[in-house]
Protein backbone atom coordinates (compact mmCIF):
# COMPACT_ATOMS: atom_id res chain seq x y z
CA UNK A 1 0.00 0.00 0.00
CA UNK A 2 1.13 3.40 -0.98
CA UNK A 3 -0.24 5.45 1.57
CA UNK A 4 0.67 9.28 1.77
CA UNK A 5 0.78 10.79 4.70
CA UNK A 6 0.04 14.69 5.99
CA UNK A 7 1.75 15.87 9.22
CA UNK A 8 0.34 19.33 9.34
CA UNK A 9 -1.90 20.35 12.58
CA UNK A 10 -4.45 22.44 13.36
CA UNK A 11 -3.98 24.81 16.19
CA UNK A 12 -7.02 25.65 17.89
CA UNK A 13 -7.38 28.80 17.53
CA UNK A 14 -6.37 28.76 14.23
CA UNK A 15 -2.83 29.43 11.99
CA UNK A 16 -1.15 32.06 13.65
CA UNK A 17 0.26 34.95 11.63
CA UNK A 18 3.30 35.27 14.08
CA UNK A 19 6.58 34.05 13.15
CA UNK A 20 9.89 33.85 15.21
CA UNK A 21 13.19 31.99 15.82
CA UNK A 22 14.07 29.64 18.49
CA UNK A 23 17.12 28.04 19.62
CA UNK A 24 19.04 30.69 17.47
CA UNK A 25 21.75 29.75 20.88
CA UNK A 26 21.55 26.77 22.85
CA UNK A 27 20.74 28.89 25.91
CA UNK A 28 17.28 30.11 24.31
CA UNK A 29 15.98 26.84 24.77
CA UNK A 30 16.55 25.05 28.69
CA UNK A 31 14.37 22.14 29.71
CA UNK A 32 14.75 20.38 33.29
CA UNK A 33 13.28 17.02 34.01
CA UNK A 34 11.81 16.03 37.42
CA UNK A 35 11.70 12.13 37.63
CA UNK A 36 8.64 10.42 39.31
CA UNK A 37 10.35 9.03 42.06
CA UNK A 38 13.51 10.43 44.25
CA UNK A 39 16.47 8.31 44.36
CA UNK A 40 16.92 6.67 47.71
CA UNK A 41 20.83 7.35 47.97
CA UNK A 42 21.82 3.99 48.19
CA UNK A 43 22.39 0.82 46.24
CA UNK A 44 24.08 -0.33 42.76
CA UNK A 45 23.25 2.29 40.66
CA UNK A 46 24.63 5.69 40.53
CA UNK A 47 22.56 8.38 39.63
CA UNK A 48 23.72 11.63 38.12
CA UNK A 49 21.96 14.76 37.35
CA UNK A 50 23.97 16.15 33.91
CA UNK A 51 23.57 19.87 32.75
CA UNK A 52 24.56 19.08 28.77
CA UNK A 53 25.00 22.00 26.26
CA UNK A 54 24.86 21.15 22.43
CA UNK A 55 24.68 17.25 22.89
CA UNK A 56 22.50 14.29 22.29
CA UNK A 57 21.25 12.35 24.97
CA UNK A 58 22.82 9.33 23.73
CA UNK A 59 26.40 10.86 22.82
CA UNK A 60 26.23 11.68 26.44
CA UNK A 61 25.12 8.58 27.36
CA UNK A 62 28.16 6.92 25.42
CA UNK A 63 30.65 9.39 27.41
CA UNK A 64 29.81 8.02 31.12
CA UNK A 65 29.47 4.81 29.48
CA UNK A 66 33.10 4.77 27.97
CA UNK A 67 34.15 6.78 31.36
CA UNK A 68 33.13 3.95 33.67
CA UNK A 69 33.85 0.82 31.49
CA UNK A 70 30.59 0.01 31.24
CA UNK A 71 28.83 -1.54 28.05
CA UNK A 72 25.88 1.42 26.90
CA UNK A 73 23.42 -1.04 28.26
CA UNK A 74 24.53 -0.11 31.88
CA UNK A 75 23.41 3.34 31.49
CA UNK A 76 19.45 4.35 31.86
CA UNK A 77 17.97 7.64 31.30
CA UNK A 78 14.50 8.51 31.36
CA UNK A 79 14.08 10.18 28.26
CA UNK A 80 15.60 11.85 24.94
CA UNK A 81 16.63 15.53 25.16
CA UNK A 82 17.05 17.97 22.61
CA UNK A 83 20.64 18.57 21.28
CA UNK A 84 20.37 22.60 20.18
CA UNK A 85 19.57 23.48 23.91
CA UNK A 86 20.79 23.28 27.57
CA UNK A 87 19.06 20.64 29.49
CA UNK A 88 19.05 18.93 32.66
CA UNK A 89 18.59 15.41 32.88
CA UNK A 90 19.08 12.13 34.91
CA UNK A 91 21.46 9.03 34.32
CA UNK A 92 22.01 5.87 36.02
CA UNK A 93 25.31 3.59 35.89
CA UNK A 94 25.14 0.00 37.16
CA UNK A 95 28.00 0.33 39.06
CA UNK A 96 27.80 -2.71 42.30
CA UNK A 97 30.87 -1.99 44.45
CA UNK A 98 32.85 -0.09 42.18
CA UNK A 99 34.84 2.78 42.44
CA UNK A 100 33.55 6.04 40.51
CA UNK A 101 35.78 7.74 38.34
CA UNK A 102 36.33 11.28 37.96
CA UNK A 103 33.01 13.22 36.24
CA UNK A 104 34.68 16.55 36.56
CA UNK A 105 36.94 15.06 33.15
CA UNK A 106 34.38 14.38 31.02
CA UNK A 107 33.78 16.48 27.90
CA UNK A 108 33.10 20.52 28.95
CA UNK A 109 29.72 20.22 27.73
CA UNK A 110 28.46 18.08 30.30
CA UNK A 111 28.63 19.10 33.85
CA UNK A 112 27.33 16.95 36.88
CA UNK A 113 25.00 18.64 38.72
CA UNK A 114 24.05 15.64 41.67
CA UNK A 115 25.65 12.73 42.14
CA UNK A 116 23.40 9.75 44.17
CA UNK A 117 22.88 5.77 43.91
CA UNK A 118 19.40 3.92 43.71
CA UNK A 119 18.40 0.22 43.71
CA UNK A 120 17.31 0.10 40.19
CA UNK A 121 18.05 1.17 36.77
CA UNK A 122 16.77 4.35 35.41
CA UNK A 123 13.87 3.26 33.10
CA UNK A 124 12.15 4.96 30.25
CA UNK A 125 9.02 6.84 30.41
CA UNK A 126 10.05 7.90 34.15
CA UNK A 127 9.24 11.68 34.52
CA UNK A 128 6.90 13.35 35.87
CA UNK A 129 7.19 16.89 34.25
CA UNK A 130 9.84 18.82 32.18
CA UNK A 131 10.45 22.67 33.41
CA UNK A 132 10.98 25.07 29.86
CA UNK A 133 12.57 28.33 29.74
CA UNK A 134 12.35 29.41 26.07
CA UNK A 135 13.58 32.74 24.49
CA UNK A 136 11.96 33.64 20.89
CA UNK A 137 13.69 36.08 19.13
CA UNK A 138 12.93 38.44 16.10
CA UNK A 139 9.14 37.78 16.91
CA UNK A 140 7.14 39.50 13.85
CA UNK A 141 3.17 39.75 14.13
CA UNK A 142 0.61 41.28 16.96
CA UNK A 143 2.10 40.89 20.10
CA UNK A 144 -1.27 41.68 21.73
CA UNK A 145 -3.05 38.98 19.70
CA UNK A 146 0.16 36.23 21.00
CA UNK A 147 -0.80 37.56 24.32
CA UNK A 148 -4.32 36.74 24.50
CA UNK A 149 -3.69 33.11 22.90
CA UNK A 150 -1.22 32.87 25.37
CA UNK A 151 -3.77 33.64 28.24
CA UNK A 152 -5.91 31.66 26.96
CA UNK A 153 -3.46 28.31 27.14
CA UNK A 154 -2.74 29.32 30.41
CA UNK A 155 -6.67 29.11 31.29
CA UNK A 156 -7.93 26.36 29.25
CA UNK A 157 -4.52 24.05 28.17
CA UNK A 158 -3.72 23.54 24.26
CA UNK A 159 -4.03 20.52 22.39
CA UNK A 160 -2.13 17.50 23.02
CA UNK A 161 -0.42 16.74 19.47
CA UNK A 162 2.87 14.40 19.48
CA UNK A 163 5.81 17.31 18.02
CA UNK A 164 7.16 16.58 14.02
CA UNK A 165 10.48 15.10 16.15
CA UNK A 166 8.38 11.68 16.84
CA UNK A 167 7.61 11.17 12.62
CA UNK A 168 11.31 11.32 11.93
CA UNK A 169 12.85 13.60 8.92
CA UNK A 170 10.02 14.32 6.79
CA UNK A 171 7.67 11.95 8.71
CA UNK A 172 10.50 9.07 7.41
CA UNK A 173 9.67 7.03 10.30
CA UNK A 174 5.97 6.27 9.82
CA UNK A 175 6.85 5.43 6.23
CA UNK A 176 8.94 2.80 7.43
CA UNK A 177 6.56 1.14 9.76
CA UNK A 178 5.13 -0.46 6.98
CA UNK A 179 8.65 -2.04 5.42
CA UNK A 180 9.32 -2.96 9.01
CA UNK A 181 6.37 -5.05 9.49
CA UNK A 182 6.50 -6.18 5.87
CA UNK A 183 10.19 -7.62 6.83
CA UNK A 184 12.24 -5.75 4.26
CA UNK A 185 15.00 -4.85 6.23
CA UNK A 186 16.57 -6.23 9.65
CA UNK A 187 16.54 -3.73 12.17
CA UNK A 188 17.58 -2.60 15.91
CA UNK A 189 14.68 -3.00 18.52
CA UNK A 190 15.12 0.67 19.13
CA UNK A 191 14.66 1.36 15.44
CA UNK A 192 11.60 -0.91 15.82
CA UNK A 193 10.38 0.90 19.22
CA UNK A 194 10.72 4.06 17.11
CA UNK A 195 8.65 3.09 13.78
CA UNK A 196 5.56 1.52 16.11
CA UNK A 197 5.37 4.83 18.07
CA UNK A 198 5.48 7.07 15.18
CA UNK A 199 2.66 5.27 13.64
CA UNK A 200 0.37 5.22 16.69
CA UNK A 201 1.08 8.77 16.80
CA UNK A 202 0.47 9.73 13.56
CA UNK A 203 -3.01 8.30 14.27
CA UNK A 204 -3.49 9.97 17.17
CA UNK A 205 -2.43 13.22 15.59
CA UNK A 206 -5.16 12.36 13.14
CA UNK A 207 -7.96 11.85 15.04
CA UNK A 208 -6.78 15.11 17.47
CA UNK A 209 -7.31 17.02 14.26
CA UNK A 210 -10.71 16.34 13.60
CA UNK A 211 -11.60 17.41 16.86
CA UNK A 212 -10.10 20.08 16.97
CA UNK A 213 -11.47 20.97 13.63
CA UNK A 214 -14.74 20.68 14.66
CA UNK A 215 -14.62 22.74 18.10
CA UNK A 216 -14.81 18.88 20.55
CA UNK A 217 -10.88 18.77 21.64
CA UNK A 218 -11.24 20.34 24.90
CA UNK A 219 -15.47 19.51 25.20
CA UNK A 220 -16.75 15.57 25.93
CA UNK A 221 -18.93 14.13 23.56
CA UNK A 222 -20.98 11.37 23.56
CA UNK A 223 -18.54 7.67 23.11
CA UNK A 224 -15.65 9.83 24.88
CA UNK A 225 -13.18 7.97 26.85
CA UNK A 226 -11.46 10.45 30.09
CA UNK A 227 -8.07 11.04 31.45
CA UNK A 228 -7.51 12.01 35.18
CA UNK A 229 -5.32 15.20 35.33
CA UNK A 230 -2.04 14.32 36.09
CA UNK A 231 -2.21 10.70 35.16
CA UNK A 232 -2.57 8.25 32.48
CA UNK A 233 -5.80 6.30 34.38
CA UNK A 234 -8.58 6.56 31.83
CA UNK A 235 -12.14 5.32 32.34
CA UNK A 236 -15.49 5.08 30.33
CA UNK A 237 -18.09 7.37 32.06
CA UNK A 238 -21.76 6.00 31.88
CA UNK A 239 -23.17 9.14 30.15
CA UNK A 240 -22.05 12.54 29.47
CA UNK A 241 -23.89 14.53 32.14
CA UNK A 242 -23.59 17.37 33.98
CA UNK A 243 -20.59 16.01 36.07
CA UNK A 244 -18.68 14.75 33.49
CA UNK A 245 -19.37 18.43 31.49
CA UNK A 246 -18.31 20.29 34.81
CA UNK A 247 -15.29 17.90 35.51
CA UNK A 248 -13.90 18.79 31.86
CA UNK A 249 -15.05 22.40 31.85
CA UNK A 250 -12.67 22.63 34.96
CA UNK A 251 -9.23 20.26 33.73
CA UNK A 252 -10.03 17.46 36.29
CA UNK A 253 -10.50 15.08 33.52
CA UNK A 254 -10.11 15.42 29.84
CA UNK A 255 -11.23 13.91 26.72
CA UNK A 256 -9.29 10.82 25.76
CA UNK A 257 -7.90 9.13 22.05
CA UNK A 258 -6.88 5.90 21.50
CA UNK A 259 -3.32 4.86 20.42
CA UNK A 260 -4.06 2.02 18.35
CA UNK A 261 -3.16 -2.05 18.94
CA UNK A 262 -4.94 -4.86 19.93
CA UNK A 263 -7.60 -5.09 22.42
CA UNK A 264 -10.56 -3.35 23.23
CA UNK A 265 -11.73 0.04 21.93
CA UNK A 266 -13.32 2.13 24.14
CA UNK A 267 -14.79 4.83 22.54
CA UNK A 268 -18.03 4.50 20.55
CA UNK A 269 -21.01 6.30 19.47
CA UNK A 270 -19.96 9.88 17.91
CA UNK A 271 -16.45 9.48 19.50
CA UNK A 272 -16.19 6.27 18.46
CA UNK A 273 -17.54 7.32 14.83
CA UNK A 274 -14.77 9.66 14.20
CA UNK A 275 -11.87 7.21 15.41
CA UNK A 276 -12.87 4.94 13.07
CA UNK A 277 -13.06 7.09 10.44
CA UNK A 278 -9.62 8.74 11.03
CA UNK A 279 -8.87 4.48 11.29
CA UNK A 280 -9.91 3.70 7.99
CA UNK A 281 -7.92 6.17 6.22
CA UNK A 282 -5.15 4.35 6.64
CA UNK A 283 -5.03 0.63 6.10
CA UNK A 284 -1.06 0.45 5.71
CA UNK A 285 -0.32 1.88 9.33
CA UNK A 286 -3.21 -0.55 11.22
CA UNK A 287 -1.71 -3.68 9.52
CA UNK A 288 1.65 -2.71 10.58
CA UNK A 289 0.72 -2.30 13.70
CA UNK A 290 -1.43 -5.17 14.23
CA UNK A 291 1.22 -7.83 12.82
CA UNK A 292 3.71 -6.19 15.28
CA UNK A 293 1.06 -6.83 17.68
CA UNK A 294 1.47 -3.33 20.45
CA UNK A 295 -1.74 -3.00 23.32
CA UNK A 296 -4.42 -0.51 22.63
CA UNK A 297 -3.82 2.92 25.14
CA UNK A 298 -5.23 5.98 25.45
CA UNK A 299 -4.21 9.63 25.54
CA UNK A 300 -5.18 12.78 26.64
CA UNK A 301 -6.47 15.18 24.19
CA UNK A 302 -5.56 18.48 26.56
CA UNK A 303 -3.21 19.66 28.15
CA UNK A 304 -3.23 21.58 31.39
CA UNK A 305 0.03 24.51 31.70
CA UNK A 306 -1.58 26.48 34.69
CA UNK A 307 1.58 27.10 35.56
CA UNK A 308 2.49 29.40 32.43
CA UNK A 309 4.44 32.54 32.19
CA UNK A 310 5.56 34.64 29.48
CA UNK A 311 7.54 38.26 29.49
CA UNK A 312 7.16 40.33 26.34
CA UNK A 313 10.15 42.23 25.02
CA UNK A 314 10.97 44.64 21.73
CA UNK A 315 10.69 41.62 18.98
CA UNK A 316 10.93 38.67 22.11
CA UNK A 317 9.37 36.49 24.05
CA UNK A 318 10.29 34.42 26.95
CA UNK A 319 8.42 32.03 28.28
CA UNK A 320 8.62 29.40 31.48
CA UNK A 321 6.27 26.70 31.74
CA UNK A 322 6.20 23.00 33.03
CA UNK A 323 4.75 20.14 30.89
CA UNK A 324 3.62 16.07 32.04
CA UNK A 325 5.65 13.74 30.36
CA UNK A 326 4.53 13.28 26.90
CA UNK A 327 4.15 16.84 26.37
CA UNK A 328 5.56 18.54 23.41
CA UNK A 329 6.88 22.05 24.15
CA UNK A 330 6.59 22.53 20.06
CA UNK A 331 3.07 21.62 20.05
CA UNK A 332 2.29 24.78 22.48
CA UNK A 333 4.11 26.90 20.29
CA UNK A 334 2.31 26.09 17.48
CA UNK A 335 -0.81 27.41 19.15
CA UNK A 336 0.76 31.12 18.93
CA UNK A 337 3.53 31.47 16.47
CA UNK A 338 5.36 29.68 13.30
CA UNK A 339 9.25 28.72 14.37
CA UNK A 340 11.38 29.72 11.41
Amino acid sequence: MNERYNFDISPSFGKSLSIGELKRHPEDFKVAESLSFTPSGDGDHVYLRIQKTGCNTDWVADQLASLAGLKQVDVGYAGMKDRHAVTCQWFSLHMPNQPEPDWSTLPPEIQVLENTRHNKKLRTGAIEKNSFELIIRDVSGDMGEIERRLSAIKHQGFPNYFGPQRFGNQGANVYKLAGMAQGRRRISKTQRSMFISSGRSYLFNQILKERVESGTWNQAIAGDVMALQGSRSVFVPEAIDQTIIDRVSQQDIHPAAMLWGSGQIKTSLDAGDIEEKMIASYPAIIIALEKVGVEMAYRSMRISVPDLAWESRVNELQLNFSLVSGAYATSLLNEFVSIS
